[in-house]
């Protein structure tokens, strides 16, 4: 596959990414304010989240790495941090990106020690920080810095 068919992918996956976000946003906060012990199907439903967050991160490191864009960032590294949409999508995107699945794969695995707690708290505090992160990573359509459009 090339990047066009990459681009085409990760860019309409988004969307599916960003509705599971919704649902999993409005689901532990729900839990989180009726104060729901947390379970092990409760853990299964983060996990199945989960996969689907890794799904595009799988995608989006395929993007990245037959982007021209990364290929020309990192060829003169130095110059192109000055330019910002070089900048973002060589660097800023993917790194936050990778972090904000990093952090949601390790809240995942350490909540799993919490079943039978009111472990929605404790998913609450956390999902705000990890949504942040992710969506001032995306390059909305909107964006006088990187804007791209919402669908390809």
């Amino acid at each position: 596959m090339n990047y066009s068919h990459w681009l085409l992918y990760h860019s309409y996956y988004r969307w599916i990414v960003l509705i599971a976000m919704l649902i999993q946003i409005v689901w532990v906060y729900i839990n989180h304010r009726n104060k729901t012990t947390f379970e092990l199907k409760h853990y299964q439903w983060l996990v199945l989240f989960c996969m689907v967050y890794n799904i595009q991160l799988v995608l989006g490191w395929m993007l990245y790495l037959t982007s021209p864009i990364s290929n020309v960032f990192w060829d003169d590294l130095p110059a192109n941090l000055k330019n910002r949409q070089l900048r973002f999508f060589g660097l800023e995107h993917m790194s936050m990106m990778t972090l904000g699945i990093i952090l949601m794969n390790t809240l995942t695995f350490l909540v799993k020690k919490k079943v039978g707690t009111s472990a929605f708290t404790y998913l609450w505090k956390r999902y705000i920080f990890i949504y942040i992160i992710i969506l001032a990573s995306v390059p909305w359509s909107f964006s006088p810095l990187t804007s791209r459009p919402n669908f390809r």
